[in-house]
């Protein structure tokens, strides 16, 4: 199934909001690459590749656009975000066609399927955070991973599945184990950056999570370490946007040693990660990419 684009004009203005985020397809961004780093494995024809990356792109930026609306966020790469720029309803609309635009350039109902599943662990994943967050509720390790399974993990293993569907090689082999851990690695990163990154820090643009009152790995680290400490949740409950009391905030989690158990989880959670992967096959590329992340993460701190 195609659309039948016979207004090109049309279709460019109501794609604008959706693809107000053109950095996505740089090449050096980072879903980019770890499609290519898992094409190491499966050797997917050229043109298909191509195809694939191309509907990741667009899933990713649909996500990227549509969090930014539920949050508010005000920027995105210190770029105004979507919505703050073509109004919410266009904004919504937009993405909603650009999501699905770029689904029907599949005719592999293999791939809807995906897409489905996908959409639903997503969601899912989001649904439960919005209600710890909405709530005041700190979710224990155990939930947070559950949350970050189906948020997160849906996202990364997008691409892994459908590259699997066109795969030359390991067809049939069970990825779940890997897609899970490596899934886990990447948001814990993120929290983490998010929080604790001289470059964001300086910027005075950091700790989006904590104006959000999201539950991120570090915090949930040290709320529950320190339970008779109300500090940490005092602050979020405010959602406060102050420079300065976000840089006490993230000065707590460091007396509390939430940052380094981080780190430590971060690396467990690497290890973990190529264990994995010498249970499928070996694969320079990912090991390579998870290799480059922690150490940016051991650098990263305020």
């Amino acid at each position: 199934m195609n659309f039948d684009n016979k207004n090109q004009k049309d279709e460019k203005m109501v794609l604008q909001p959706f693809h107000h985020f053109n950095y996505l397809r740089d090449a050096n961004h980072f879903m980019t690459k770890i499609w290519m780093a898992y094409n190491h494995w499966f050797q997917v024809p050229k043109d298909k590749f191509k195809e694939i990356s191309t509907l990741g792109i667009k899933l990713e930026a649909a996500i990227v656009v549509m969090d930014d609306l539920v949050d508010n966020s005000v920027l995105r790469a210190r770029i105004p975000t979507s919505h703050l720029v073509y109004g919410r309803s266009r904004t919504i609309y937009s993405t909603i066609f650009g999501t699905i635009s770029a689904l029907t350039k599949f005719d592999d109902p293999k791939v809807m399927d995906v897409f489905i599943a996908m959409g639903a662990k997503l969601c899912h994943g989001q649904a439960v955070e919005m209600y710890f967050a909405k709530n005041g509720i700190c979710p224990t390790e155990d939930e947070y991973q559950k949350i970050v399974f189906n948020k997160t993990t849906s996202v990364l293993s997008l691409s892994l599945t459908v590259q699997q569907i066109f795969a030359t090689r390991l067809k049939g082999v069970n990825f779940e184990p890997f897609q899970e851990r490596i899934g886990l690695f990447f948001q814990i990163c993120n929290d983490y950056i998010s929080l604790g990154s001289r470059k964001y820090a300086e910027l005075k643009v950091f700790g989006d999570d904590i104006t959000e009152g999201v539950f991120t790995f570090p915090m949930i680290h040290g709320i529950r370490a320190r339970p008779e400490d109300h500090r940490l949740m005092d602050i979020l409950k405010q959602r406060t946007s102050d420079y300065e009391v976000k840089v006490r905030f993230v000065k707590l989690l460091e007396e509390f040693g939430s940052l380094d158990y981080t780190l430590r989880s971060l690396k467990k959670l690497k290890s973990e990660c190529v264990e994995e992967m010498k249970k499928i096959a070996v694969n320079p590329e990912v090991e390579k990419i998870l290799d480059d992340a922690l150490n940016y993460m051991e650098d990263v701190v305020m």
